[in-house]
């Protein structure tokens, strides 16, 4: 992978879900739930829109509390396990200046204390837009969803 590729893989190495009381300042606000959508999807939904919100602020450390403290990140370059993992990979993509143009919802599904939701994202980076796909797996713990597993894979960017 070329090295831009990789700096935008690491940057968009982004996306979702789980606090504690000492990062609950990074909890979103519920989004009004849409006809059709219960309110554990349109919670799901806040939390990309948070995720993205965060990590283009620069706030790595708001972007991690939307993890379980125990939550994987995985990419093509990464596997970081646990906040402290997470906040350093995400700190690199954000001090290299990369931005996340958007996150949207394809398929969202929760039941009982678990979901998922994929995404399509694009990102921007040194002039450089790529787009591809993220899945994050969802594990509601006292009453909050956060991220337990999230994904990115970047599409394969046409020449």
């Amino acid at each position: 992978m070329k090295p831009l590729a990789f700096s935008l893989a690491v940057l968009v190495g982004v996306i979702l879900f789980a606090p504690s009381q000492a990062l609950s300042d990074s909890q979103p606000t519920a989004a009004p739930v849409t006809k059709g959508q219960n309110p554990d999807e349109a919670a799901v939904v806040a939390i990309a829109e948070a995720w993205r919100t965060h990590y283009n602020a620069g706030d790595a450390a708001k972007v991690v509390g939307l993890y379980a403290e125990d939550g994987y990140y995985a990419s093509a370059h990464v596997l970081a396990h646990g906040r402290s993992a997470i906040q350093a990979y995400f700190a690199r993509g954000i001090a290299a200046g990369g931005h996340i143009d958007y996150i949207k919802p394809i398929s969202i599904r929760c039941s009982g204390d678990m979901g998922y939701c994929l995404c399509k994202y694009q990102a921007t980076n040194a002039g450089v837009t790529v787009d591809g796909r993220v899945l994050i797996v969802l594990r509601k713990i006292d009453g909050r969803w956060y991220i337990a597993v999230h994904e990115t894979v970047v599409r394969d960017q046409p020449e």
